[in-house]
């Protein structure tokens, strides 16, 4: 699916006013009273100033009258006008500032709900393709006018119902007033097709505008940064971005200019007919069919008629705009109800037949190429597999399809017998656990960095001793000031870790979850020296073989470990190759024994049991 393709026009009216009915609910629950006193706001803005044209009119009449008006009546009047402009200033101003207040904390609760939705998909399709990236960068970048789009839709209804009654009153005046009316129509479609042009731009400029956001995070990370700066690639990186927002300034702003000059031509013609309509009423009091207040009523209306025009082309630009982004945000939902596990089954807590893999062949989405093909596999419970290979073999999406974060392409997975596809995902997630190479720096507390790996227990200071003990990482925590609650990472100005320190406390998080059903160890100890991976591993093997309910998935570059394993597989070109233990492989002759026989060439320690360099295997 391309990008414009797949953000293709599909706004309407329905999911518009469907998601200004939930922005409102949101409201309502944040601060009723708040809604309340807007509602009753907007109440009396609706009709503010028609008031005070007509208060403004008897007025003038009055004065003009030779038998003069009673005092009482005249004050009156002045009252109304005087209540009128007041509802129209200050109340304004009031319901607008309480409307923002209101829109902001919507706009919280807004992206708690994309990320929550985001979250609740089991699959990574949604963030691992550009087109879907687009569209939740669009979708977060308006959420605001989303959290608005219940109070566009009340000032557009303001503006709507206050220019209605000033053409009431001004076709009193004389029927061909109305023609104001068909005036305000050039606006209104000017401003329609301005905002569908910068929507357009908008959409276009998606992926120039992830892409500038991205690489300049780049320079804010240690990470990155350290990189960045040694090859001094800054002005390269920093070009390449430039670039990228160049076209998208250049996008919206020929947008923009072309909705100016669609919007200009717009109110040109209202402004011809203003003029007339003031010769028109000038003629009629000339004539006497019209009054000095009637003329004073065609200049207040006609004036704050381009106001409530202006008001209600602005309210339908807003709407537009929450449409645009309700276009998304409907998208997401949806998304997010279609691939939430369809399976309601329990995972098994004992794996009698182990976890069987029939025929599985995967194929991510825009590629032509399958990374994995009529895979064969059975993982049997109290064993530790070993899964080595090139890269690009298929290691990690094998590891994927197993966590059901992917669904096969053909063939399935099953689970103790049942298909992965029956099970309720979430459920079978808790029974997995995993350390892996690209594991995440949580800069919190250590007690919560590691904590993490079990929610439940994340508070648990035994459990979490408990990992951090097993894992080896306890002369991390000991040179911590703090220990468990030291803080970490110096973005909130806590003590910095190495990468392997980070590492251990990453494998400490994967020891949280006790009995696990399946363990994936996914090179999480490439930043550890192999006499420290050994002793890990050796760890690991030997509580798998203490729980037979245990299933060890060890993925490696290392035969020191590989070699220790109760089976091995070998993936080449996105197929099982070989598969035994080390003893048959190695008697085999096969590409497994070939890779064996070459990394140990190249040892220069006696003891290879500890010192065997690495090999991208």
């Amino acid at each position: 699916m391309s990008t414009k393709s797949s953000m293709g026009v599909g706004r309407t009216g329905s999911g518009t006013l469907l998601t200004a009915r939930h922005t409102f609910a949101l409201s309502w629950r944040a601060d009723p009273p708040v809604v309340s006193v807007i509602i009753g706001l907007s109440l009396a803005q609706a009709g503010a100033v028609a008031a005070t044209g007509l208060s403004q009119r008897w007025v003038v009449d009055a004065t003009q009258s030779p038998g003069g008006q009673p005092l009482g009546a005249l004050a009156l009047a002045v009252l109304i006008g005087v209540a009128a402009h007041m509802t129209a200033a200050a109340g304004n101003r009031t319901r607008y500032n309480y409307q923002h207040d209101l829109t902001d904390r919507v706009d919280l609760e807004v992206n708690r709900e994309i990320l929550t939705a985001t979250a609740s998909i089991p699959t990574l399709e949604h963030l691992e393709r550009p087109d879907y990236l687009n569209r939740l960068e669009l979708l977060r970048r308006h959420t605001s006018a989303l959290a608005g789009s219940c109070w566009a839709l009340t000032d557009t209804g303001i503006a709507v119902i206050g220019a209605g009654l000033s053409l009431w009153l001004l076709i009193g005046v004389h029927p061909a007033l109305a023609a104001l009316a068909l005036l305000a129509l050039p606006p209104l479609w000017a401003a329609k097709r301005a905002q569908r042009s910068l929507a357009g731009a908008r959409t276009t400029t998606a992926e120039d505008q992830r892409l500038e956001e991205r690489v300049h995070r780049m320079f804010l990370a240690p990470e990155s940064g350290k990189e960045i700066y040694l090859a001094g690639a800054d002005a390269v990186l920093d070009e390449t971005a430039h670039a990228a927002r160049t076209r998208v300034v250049n996008a919206v702003l020929k947008a923009r200019l072309g909705a100016t000059g669609w919007q200009l031509t717009g109110w040109v013609c209202y402004a011809a007919g203003f003029i007339a309509a003031l010769v028109l009423t000038v003629s009629l009091v000339a004539r006497g069919t019209a009054s000095l207040g009637d003329l004073m009523l065609v200049i207040t209306l006609g004036t704050q008629l381009r106001f409530q025009i202006h008001a209600t082309v602005s309210g339908f630009s807003r709407i537009a705009e929450a449409g645009h982004a309700t276009d998304h945000y409907l998208w997401l939902s949806a998304y997010a109800r279609r691939q939430r596990p369809t399976g309601a089954g329990r995972a098994p807590c004992r794996l009698e037949h182990g976890i069987r893999m029939r025929d599985v062949t995967f194929t991510y989405p825009g590629s032509h190429e399958p990374v994995l093909s009529g895979v064969n596999l059975t993982l049997w419970p109290g064993s530790t597999v070993a899964v080595v290979g090139v890269n690009g073999a298929g290691k990690t999406t094998l590891v994927k399809l197993l966590s059901g974060m992917y669904a096969p392409t053909a063939g399935q997975v099953e689970v103790g017998g049942i298909p992965l596809g029956d099970l309720d995902t979430t459920a079978w997630r808790r029974r997995l656990t995993g350390a892996f190479q690209d594991f995440v720096r949580f800069q919190l507390p250590v007690r919560h960095t590691v904590g993490i790996g079990e929610p439940d227990a994340m508070d648990d200071r035994e459990e979490v001793a408990r990992a951090v003990r097993e894992a080896g990482a306890d002369p991390i925590i000991a040179r911590l000031p703090e220990g468990l609650d030291t803080q970490l990472g110096t973005v909130y100005g806590g003590a910095e870790l190495s990468q392997g320190q980070w590492q251990r406390l990453a494998l400490a998080r994967a020891l949280m979850r006790r009995h696990p059903t399946l363990l994936v160890l996914d090179e999480p100890t490439a930043a550890l020296d192999p006499q420290a991976e050994h002793e890990l591993y050796e760890v690991f093997m030997r509580q798998a073989g203490a729980d037979p309910g245990r299933i060890t998935l060890l993925v490696s570059h290392r035969f020191s470990t590989v070699r220790g394993a109760d089976h091995i597989v070998v993936l080449d070109g996105g197929r099982v190759t070989e598969q035994g233990t080390h003893v048959e492989l190695m008697a085999a002759g096969g590409r497994y024994a070939e890779l064996y026989i070459t990394q140990a060439a190249a040892y220069q320690e006696k003891d290879s049991r500890w010192d065997e360099p690495t090999l991208d295997v």
